[in-house]
């Protein structure tokens, strides 16, 4: 049984299931080269399909993510191509004269609104559906759609169309939250939450007897919006910068924070085990814009994120109590907030809590698949023991790339480089480009394409933000540590395993002294990559090679791009990123480039 599984919402992506096993899984941006990019992924599909070496006449059943999504967000790639400019026009030109002046306006205005920001829209594989939807009643809009994504893939893969299913959105999340797991509990909370899916923006289950039973879902439920809006407010983009209000978060406090938690505390509140939309507020744009002018910028981070903590604390601890569980799997945009997870282990009746790698909308497709596998088979998928399901390119290829692309005139050629070079580099202070085997999938570099540095110096840092990756200032870095080294640096009293840096932790006074570069700088919690040997021996040998030189069991590890830019996907990406940046270093596996010193 083959199936492909595909998501076309922001961060789209396809996969390829076998029988159950994850074969293959890639982001349409890592090819396109778009970040965040959204609709029908033909790249990725054909690129997934590749890698498990699967034949389009092969494929038993086609999974789409998502039953009704919104046709036209994915043709203007909002979550992509809008900047911040076009999130607020958006906002005044479509949103405010529906919602507050009475006009009849449908989400086909919209896109006739913003089409100006693809001018090659009219060649998509889904623009099709621009003229039924003008022609038809927009009840009818979501079936339509449903015909021009299983045209797309007719057209793409040549299979006949009664292999192609649709899947409801949060069923795919759902499922993705059981089978993600490393453990498969007999009971468990399953609790999704995001902007909004099929119907709804916040769901509960029942995971009894390996079979998930909805008890509660609202589309009322907000805090994926809210904190959509508010990243907006901040001057962020939405859909792309939420992680960067949750790390600005912890440098407020209640002193600069108190009014503006006070006013979010006016939207959700939990009763038992729902959330329940207050009417205070009218909407979450305008109304929230103009309360909290003149507040701080840090502590309108800081109120958001110690509200969506406490309200996620309250409600599925409500949930855990009332139907006796200590095991809660976590899906949905909002399950990609790290602080919040972990508030909810250290303050809820949680015993166990996982998030997936991935855990938004860039996993649907799995759980799409999930879905179909287990629809056609009566089977649980096999799950996700490994994030490393993306391209590999061989010695050969990064070598025909190497001298295409002039890198003997980017600087030393080092041959067969070994850990311990690596290792010696890293603490000389170079800040060092990984490029090594399979491509991760998901947003977390996890060291196959990352950027690597010496964790003990704070400068650090500042370099990286400053000449190579151009993040906020306030941003922290995260540290790949070895799985020995975890009880030395991380304060973990339920023993949570984080492989996929999906978790945030307390760190200990060890941590503070050999980590600094790789803490959050304002309240020294850590998103660690907790790494076996078996999961990446290459990465963990380097690493094991820093330690026998530094004593230090961590690498300061961040994404392989640059600020604004799809992680990288071939040695060709690689070659320009380090081109464009002040990296010291590119290492593939069998040869690398030193920069010269100036």
């Amino acid at each position: 049984m083959i199936v492909l599984g595909i998501a076309d919402s922001h961060e789209s992506h396809a996969c390829v299931l076998r029988d159950g096993v994850l074969l293959a899984a890639v982001a349409e941006e890592r090819l396109s080269r778009l970040k965040a990019d959204m609709g029908y992924p033909r790249l990725a599909i054909d690129r997934a399909l590749a890698i498990a070496g699967v034949a389009p006449s092969e494929i038993d059943l086609v999974a789409f993510a998502g039953r009704d999504g919104n046709a036209f967000m994915r043709l203007y790639k909002r979550s992509a191509l809008f900047s911040v400019g076009d999130w607020v026009a958006q906002n005044r030109e479509y949103f405010r004269p529906r919602m507050f002046e009475g006009k009849a306006l449908t989400p086909l205005d919209d896109f006739r609104q913003r089409r100006h920001l693809r001018p090659d829209v009219e060649d998509d594989p889904y623009y099709p559906f621009v003229p039924l939807a003008e022609k038809a009643d927009p009840k009818d809009w979501p079936a339509l759609f449903r015909r021009v994504r299983t045209e797309a893939a007719v057209r793409q893969l040549g299979i006949p169309a009664e292999r192609v299913r649709f899947y409801r959105h949060e069923d795919c999340h759902q499922i993705y939250g059981v089978h993600s797991a490393p453990w498969r509990p007999e009971r468990a909370l399953i609790v999704t939450a995001e902007g909004g899916g099929d119907d709804s923006s916040a769901t509960l289950s029942l995971l009894e007897n390996g079979t998930p039973r909805e008890i509660w879902k609202s589309n009322q439920a907000s805090l994926g919006r809210l904190y959509r809006n508010v990243t907006l407010i901040l001057g962020m983009k939405p859909s792309q910068h939420e992680y960067k209000v949750m790390g600005l978060a912890p440098h407020g406090s209640d002193y600069v924070g108190r009014r503006s938690l006070e006013l979010f505390r006016r939207v959700d509140k939990v009763e038992g085990h729902a959330l329940v939309r207050q009417p205070d507020l009218p909407d979450l744009y305008f109304s929230l814009r103009d309360a909290l002018e003149g507040e701080r910028f840090d502590g309108i981070a800081w109120g958001l994120q110690t509200y969506v903590e406490e309200t996620l604390c309250a409600w599925i601890d409500n949930a855990c109590a009332e139907f006796g569980v200590g095991d809660v799997l976590f899906s949905g945009g909002v399950a990609q907030n790290i602080k919040a997870c972990k508030a909810i282990l250290d303050g809820t009746r949680a015993e166990r809590l996982w998030s997936g790698p991935v855990a938004g909308d860039g996993s649907l497709g799995i759980g799409a698949a999930w879905l179909a596998h287990v629809e056609a088979t009566g089977t649980p998928p096999a799950g996700l023991s490994s994030v490393y399901l993306g391209s590999a390119h061989d010695a050969a290829a990064v070598r025909q790339a190497a001298e295409k692309e002039g890198v003997a005139a980017l600087g030393t050629v080092v041959e067969r480089p070994t850990p311990e070079q690596a290792a010696a580099w890293l603490a000389a202070g170079k800040v060092v480009a990984r490029f090594s085997g399979r491509m991760e999938f998901g947003q977390r570099a996890l060291g196959n394409r990352s950027i690597l540095a010496d964790p003990r110096g704070i400068a650090t840092v500042e370099r990286i933000n400053a000449k190579i990756k151009h993040r906020d200032f306030w941003m922290p870095f995260t540290p790949s540590m070895l799985d020995a080294d975890c009880p030395r640096y991380l304060v973990n009293p339920k023993g949570i395993d984080s492989p996929f840096m999906t978790m945030a932790f307390d760190t200990t006074a060890a941590a503070h002294a050999d980590l600094p570069a790789a803490l959050h700088p304002a309240d020294k919690t850590a998103r660690p990559q907790m790494l076996k040997r078996d999961a990446n021996p290459g990465y963990y040998d380097l690493i094991a090679a820093f330690k026998a030189k530094t004593g230090v069991g961590a690498v300061l590890n961040t994404s392989f791009n640059l600020h604004g830019e799809a992680i990288v996907d071939s040695p060709t990406d690689a070659i320009d990123t380090f081109r464009r940046s002040e990296l010291d270093v590119l290492l593939f596996d069998d040869l690398a480039v030193v920069r010269d010193a100036p």
